[in-house]
């Protein structure tokens, strides 16, 4: 049975801070922004990178304790191996909740794997991540969106992956300033991965945009990188 790919749940993050472009290591496709030009070296693996069996091989055992405001999570989620896109092969969905101080936190991680085949699908995708981070540069902090209305409160560009960007946001309501959407997104060879987490409790945004580049960095060893 065909399954529809599920879109990331997180919340969109606007800013115009301008920080250096993240730069991958050797052997992975380096994204490259100039004058608009996005340019990529030619080498993606052949075989690509590989999901492993569930959500448990994909993130640490003590998710909990890396998120600020969490305490126990139970996490949960399916591999895909029918999806209705073209040139996915397969699709990791991983959610994780937890009951924080009367409300709930959230987390989730998804990662696309492209078929490393297909260099034109490939391709637009690692456009696409990058287009997502010029568009963080170009907005203004003060935009809102969302319901409840949000504004970015925080933004950088990431150490892992190609292109890749994260946001944290708030709310526009002044009464309820302690809580935070915090949501990442970057490439790495033929796979696209989003992480979101969303908390209740005073968490400042630089704490949980480096918990969530940390578990990236992680996911990204386990993808095979």
């Amino acid at each position: 049975m065909n399954t529809t790919l599920p879109e990331p749940d997180r919340a969109p993050g606007r800013s115009r801070r301008r920080l250096p472009f993240a730069l991958a290591g050797v052997g992975v496709a380096a994204a490259l922004v100039l004058g608009g030009l996005y340019v990529w070296s030619d080498h993606t693996r052949d075989e690509g990178v590989s999901l492993p069996r569930d959500c448990a091989d994909l993130l640490p055992a003590d998710l909990a304790e890396r998120l600020p405001g969490a305490d126990e999570i139970e996490l949960r989620g399916e591999m895909l191996d029918t999806v209705e896109q073209e040139d996915v092969l397969r699709v990791a969905h991983c959610e994780a909740g937890d009951d924080v101080d009367g409300d709930t936190a959230h987390f989730s991680l998804q990662v696309v794997l492209y078929d490393p085949a297909e260099n034109e699908s490939v391709r637009r995708m690692r456009e696409s991540v990058a287009q997502g981070r010029l568009a963080r540069e170009e907005d203004d902090f003060e935009s809102e969106y969302g319901d409840p209305p949000m504004r970015a409160v925080e933004w950088r560009s990431l150490s892992v992956g190609d292109g890749g960007y994260a946001t944290a946001s708030g709310p526009v309501d002044e009464e309820r300033t302690d809580r935070l959407w915090s949501s990442l997104e970057y490439s790495f060879d033929n796979a696209r991965v989003s992480l979101f987490h969303r908390t209740d409790g005073r968490v400042e945004p630089e704490e949980d945009l480096d918990a969530l580049e940390d578990l990236a960095i992680e996911v990204t060893e386990r993808l095979g990188g």
